[in-house]
């Protein structure tokens, strides 16, 4: 049997809010699109680490509704965004939403 070589969407959350470049606190949504034969769990693993690269810490990430995510980061006109890649080189983004 061939593994599936499609790939997936996935959001996740971070479990405490990570502060901006103003100090402001936010909220982190990351997306990660990676194959789907890679599972949740290994996914929210590798963002986490690759969370740790780019913000100095490691973070709990937990899973989020796709539509409720994808909302969100497209709503919010003063989010921060950002690009990173995962070990295996898949793509990575992430979004700081300003917690009001």
């Amino acid at each position: 049997m061939q593994a599936s070589s499609r790939i997936e969407v996935r959001y996740f959350i971070a479990e405490e809010p990570v502060r901006d470049n103003q100090q402001q606190d936010c909220c982190l949504i990351v997306e990660v699109h990676a194959p789907g034969w890679i599972n949740d769990q290994l996914s929210r693993l590798a963002a986490e680490e690759a969370i740790e690269g780019e913000f100095g810490k490691r973070l709990t990430l937990f899973p989020a509704n796709k539509d409720d995510a994808h909302q969100l980061v497209q709503d919010e006109s003063g989010a921060t965004h950002g690009y990173s890649e995962l070990g295996s080189g898949d793509p990575l983004y992430w979004h700081l939403l300003p917690i009001v």
